[in-house]
């Protein structure tokens, strides 16, 4: 039987849902006490502006506030993230970050017609605590029916790079019941015009939560470990990780984040079920990974998920 008896990364979300008074102004500043952590990351739930753009900034505390970092900017027709440095912290990409040691508040600032948006998560992280944690005695889990999509077989010159938002149509896909969402589309409307890149986190779950209507939401999130990723599928929810390294059965190394999707466990095989965009056919991409290489790869990226609520 699979055994590690360490302690689980340290995470705690928190949310702030926007009131009707906070929605007429032209901007608003959530600020929370949290647990020490050395690295933020904001998600939200909004409509795409329709003229001027959602921004969004950050303000990481020490003995002293650092100054407002621009995180995040979200347009009519495009989006983007930021890396923006001060002495104190810097924000780049996916996330916020203390120049060195631990902060314990935060605040975000969003300005722009704050009447598209709904709602903001935060999840607080000290990954210098990170371990990889046993996961316990689960039951078996499969989710039926989860569509199946290669990103090598979508008509898109860099297809190769799409594992974040092909895995993440799939989960809106099956969560919606239908296909009515297309990777390549869902591809146009997360690409991060500032890096060039279409693996962004906060802006693959800004996108998902936006195609979910109301229905669910998404956010970015540093999970415990395996047992709670284990009670999402119970509750028949899917779930996108984060994985690098060398993956028994992939059809290559992961020497860079890859996006895949969990769609199940095997207990009794310790497998862990997923669906890998980076096989080369559709019907392939339904695979088994042992559960202990999946937690090596999976803490390599400290147990980074896209979560749906």
């Amino acid at each position: 039987m699979f055994s590690l008896c360490m302690a689980a990364l340290f995470s705690t979300t928190h949310f702030h849902d926007l009131n009707v008074a906070e929605k007429q102004c032209e901007n608003i500043v959530w600020e929370s006490s949290a647990e020490p952590f050395d690295e933020l990351i904001l998600s939200w739930e909004a409509e795409r502006p329709t003229e001027s753009s959602l921004v969004f900034y950050v303000s990481l505390h020490q003995e002293e506030w650092s100054p407002w970092l621009k995180y995040a900017e979200w347009g009519p027709s495009f989006q983007k993230t930021f890396r923006s440095i001060s002495e104190v912290a810097e924000t780049f990409q996916d996330a916020a970050y203390p120049k060195s040691g631990s902060c314990d508040r935060f605040r975000i600032k969003a300005e722009g017609p704050l009447n598209q948006l709904g709602s903001m998560t935060a999840c607080t992280a000290l990954l210098s605590s990170y371990s990889i944690a046993p996961p316990g005695d689960l039951p078996y889990v499969f989710l039926k029916d989860f569509p199946l999509q290669s990103q090598m077989t979508l008509d898109h010159i860099r297809n190769k790079h799409l594992c974040s938002p092909t895995s993440t149509a799939n989960a809106i896909n099956y969560l919606l019941g239908e296909k009515i969402v297309d990777p390549t589309d869902f591809a146009a409307k997360i690409h991060d015009d500032e890096f060039d890149i279409y693996g962004n986190w906060i802006l693959n779950t800004a996108e998902a939560t936006r195609l979910l209507a109301g229905r669910y939401r998404c956010h970015a999130e540093r999970m415990k470990g395996f047992a709670s990723l284990h009670e999402r599928l119970m509750q028949g929810l899917p779930v996108v990780v984060s994985v690098k390294g060398n993956l028994p059965g992939a059809p290559q190394p992961y020497n860079s984040g890859h996006l895949i999707c969990v769609v199940g466990y095997d207990p009794r095989e310790e497998a862990v079920y997923c669906v890998d965009p980076a096989y080369p056919t559709n019907e392939s991409t339904l695979c088994a990974y042992p559960l202990k290489d999946f937690l090596a790869a999976w803490g390599t990226r400290y147990n980074l998920a896209y979560l749906f609520n």
